[in-house]
């Protein structure tokens, strides 16, 4: 079933304030732990000479990529995308907390809950998109920075945005591996920095079991499961064709 949305944030980030309103909705919604956040607002610091300065925050969650890392290392399967909106989604039941998926994430949006044993992220608040709400990070947002919504519909609050802005869009986008890019969907206007050096996401690092898991146990793994299923569908056939000569026989 192809994809039927193409939802993702678009972020102003001239007008981010830093209150850090998005924050506390995101842990109050997703009774997110004390000790861990699923977004963050980046301080870029200073910049510019005394005395035309300014300072620049920058909102970041999960990338919600199309072609996101996480999910190639994910074990159990517990990582996807979902077939309706494109949000990359944890299905917490699945999740057997062996963090690799952790460590594959270029951006750190991530973590391991020590507590229930089950990593977790920024989900774009599906429990609210599924009865056509905005995450709550976007609905508290005081300076309005933060924009959500399906980017194929020309109507989408988040579609305008980046269909009016006169400034140069930004995607934290990185190679993981040769040719194959994450495609991230936070895209990021008014900004006159380069956000690529300044939040610095970095190439994806594997464990040797990590790489082990994708390059052979997978792949093997995946071949076992169709030769069972092709055996079983075989044994069912020899069992079917079987039973109706028994049954002609009489």
């Amino acid at each position: 079933m192809p994809q039927k949305n193409h939802y993702g944030f678009v972020i102003d980030v001239s007008r981010c304030i830093d209150c850090r309103a998005c924050l506390v909705s995101c842990s109050v919604e997703n009774a997110v732990p004390m000790n861990h956040t699923r977004i963050w607002v980046h301080d870029l610091g200073l910049q510019g000479e005394f005395p035309d300065l300014r300072r620049t925050f920058t909102p970041y969650n999960c990338m919600h990529c199309d072609n996101p890392p996480c999910i190639q290392v994910c074990t159990s399967g517990a990582t996807y995308k979902d077939k309706e909106t494109g949000v990359v989604l944890v299905n917490q039941e699945a999740c057997i907390g062996c963090g690799f998926c952790v460590e594959a994430c270029p951006y750190d949006a991530r973590y391991l809950d020590e507590k229930r044993g089950v990593v977790d992220k920024c989900n774009a608040c599906d429990q609210r998109l599924v009865i056509g709400q905005k995450p709550a990070c976007v609905t508290t947002c005081l300076g309005g920075a933060r924009m959500f919504g399906d980017l194929n519909d020309p109507n989408s609050e988040a579609a305008i945005a980046l269909k009016n802005t006169n400034s140069i869009l930004q995607r934290l986008d990185i190679e993981y591996e040769k040719g194959t890019y994450t495609r991230p969907n936070i895209y990021y206007i008014n900004s006159d920095e380069n956000l690529n050096a300044r939040l610095e996401p970095h190439q994806p690092q594997y464990t040797l079991a990590e790489q082990s898991w994708r390059k052979f146990f997978l792949p093997a793994v995946l071949v076992g499961v169709g030769a069972t299923v092709l055996g079983q569908a075989i044994m069912f056939t020899k069992q079917l064709l079987q039973g109706e000569s028994e049954f002609e026989d009489r």
